[in-house]
């Protein structure tokens, strides 16, 4: 998973180990393009939620073609905001989990 932290555009961390590996995919499949797609929580306006989810596709984009290489070309990022959660969303628990895991970035072949 690529995750971030709440409010944030920039890669946890202990996702960079993820990124790394996409461009190895990426590598080995020079013929393959993706749509860089953005997620948040719920937290916050929709507006907002969808610039950040814009921003955190861009920051991935950024370091898949400055860190490691990937032409930009291959690289199409989009930010759905909090309209495809993958975690609960709702006000009981396992709530704080579920927050997290919605902010993330996916890649989808296209």
């Amino acid at each position: 998973d690529i995750l971030f932290n709440t409010d944030k555009a920039t890669v946890q961390a202990a996702s960079l180990p993820v990124v790394a590996e996409i461009a190895k995919l990426l590598g080995l499949m020079p013929e393959l393009k993706v749509f860089v797609v953005g997620h948040t929580d719920m937290t916050g306006t929709r507006e907002h939620n969808l610039d950040l989810s814009k921003r955190r596709a861009a920051e991935v984009v950024r370091l898949l073609t400055t860190v490691h290489g990937i032409a930009a070309a291959r690289l199409e990022a989009h930010g759905v905001g909090p309209l495809a959660p993958v975690g609960p969303c709702g006000p009981v628990a396992p709530w704080a989990a579920g927050k997290q895991l919605n902010r993330r970035v996916e890649l989808v072949a296209r």
